[in-house]
């Protein structure tokens, strides 16, 4: 989701007006285990280097995400059916939770290393109560927008899950508040506010001992599975996305951001791992295809389709956990960090609606519900779907560039997460 947060300084650009001082700490710190602990740095014996400018494929897919959530939840338009969720076990949501863990390790971690745990923490509890209230006015807004079209539409209250709201509005306005409950399409929103709040102890133990954090979120996420743990939900059932598995895929994101290194590039850079990573990437597709074209499904055998289904979005299945990991493998290598076409001016609207998610996102859920009601009225051809999905997608791309304007305008030294 996106903060603001300083522009990371490199020291070794020209122009730079960092002190003899801050040089001097940046070599100590970028040196050898022995000077770092000689300079006396508590949190980690190894100091990823700095970023020396933002790293745009996160803002790039992170858009891309929203813009395909944005379609997917609009039912009636044809388009949804060329969004990632067709063409192989994991979709939007994972990249949007993957990269706000990545985000989150990169900016936290360097944060906790240079101001120490209390300025971190306070940063973190500060984006997680940002995130928080942005539910809430969310689901009000929402509320707002169905009351005025459920004039011709009633039954839009039980479309979007409101109806309960107005039969019970202050206990329901509790669990609202207590993140028991949530309107259809604000789910993601409302897993983002739970893992959000648990970065306080996240980041410092991704830090201080990443294996432990890794193991003990494999764990969690093993148990949840073996004895179906969950969050129970208002007023029945539990959360669509299971906190506790989904838990798993923000770590591995904070780990892959907080702890930057040439052991990435290695990853990155094996053949074995691509070839692995295609491979799957293919039969994942494959399979999904069959549920396209009953013809290909067909010949999947038996065992096989025992053996993968059913592939559980709400506990994050395994499979797609390991689709998404192998789909990142392959965009982050094909697709370096300096790569000339990220500053493609056709980009930019991406690019900025991935800088400002979290505004972008909430726009997306009112939009996608206003172009869900238009479709229903009678007019759904191909031509209403396409201009209604278009005109959201444009209204979502000019708030973003009118965001980025904004805070380059009055705080040009900021940028946004």
């Amino acid at each position: 989701m996106a903060m603001y947060a300083p522009r990371p300084i490199d020291l070794n650009e020209p122009g730079t007006t960092a002190s003899r001082a801050d040089r001097a700490s940046a070599r100590r710190l970028g040196g050898p285990d022995q000077e770092r602990q000689r300079a006396g740095v508590k949190w980690i014996a190894t100091i990823p280097p700095p970023l020396a400018e933002r790293d745009l494929r996160i803002d790039l897919f992170r858009g891309l995400s929203l813009w395909w959530i944005y379609i997917n939840h609009i039912p009636e338009s044809y388009l949804n059916r060329f969004t990632p969720k067709n063409f192989g076990f994991s979709d939007a949501a994972e990249i949007l939770v993957f990269l706000s863990g990545l985000a989150s390790g990169i900016v936290y971690g360097d944060l906790l290393r240079q101001s120490g745990f209390a300025a971190a923490s306070l940063r973190m509890l500060r984006r997680s109560f940002e995130i928080y209230v942005a539910q809430i006015m969310t689901v009000v807004l929402l509320l707002a927008e169905v009351a005025y079209i459920a004039a011709w539409q009633p039954g839009m209250f039980d479309h979007a899950n409101l109806a309960i709201l107005l039969q019970e509005p202050a206990e329901t306005l509790l669990q609202v508040a207590l993140l028991r409950y949530s309107p259809v399409n604000l789910d993601p929103l409302l897993l983002m506010v739970i893992l959000h709040f648990a970065l306080i102890l996240i980041v410092p133990l991704t830090i201080r001992a990443w294996p432990l954090a890794l193991t003990g979120s494999v764990a969690l996420y093993v148990l949840a599975h073996q004895f179906d743990w969950y969050i129970p939900a208002y007023p029945r059932g539990q959360l669509y996305f299971n906190p506790l598995n989904w838990q798993l895929l923000f770590v591995i994101g904070i780990w892959w951001g907080a702890n930057r290194g040439d052991w990435q590039l290695a990853v990155l850079n094996s053949r074995a791992l691509a070839f692995l990573a295609a491979g799957y990437v293919l039969f994942s597709f494959v399979i999904t295809l069959g549920w396209q074209i009953h013809a290909i499904e067909a010949y999947v055998p038996g065992w096989l389709s025992r053996l993968i289904y059913p592939v559980d979005k709400t506990n994050l299945d395994m499979l797609r956990l390991l689709h998404f990991a192998a789909l990142a493998l392959l965009c982050w290598r094909l697709l370096p960090s300096n790569a000339s076409i990220l500053k493609a001016r056709a980009l930019r609207p991406l690019i900025r609606c991935g800088e400002y998610s979290l505004a972008i996102y909430c726009a997306s859920v009112l939009l996608s519900f206003a172009a869900h009601a238009l479709l229903s009225l009678g007019s759904n051809s191909l031509a209403s779907q396409t201009l209604v999905t278009l005109l959201g997608l444009g209204l979502m791309s000019v708030m973003a560039m009118v965001l980025a304007a904004i805070d380059r305008g009055m705080f040009p030294n900021l940028r946004p997460l």
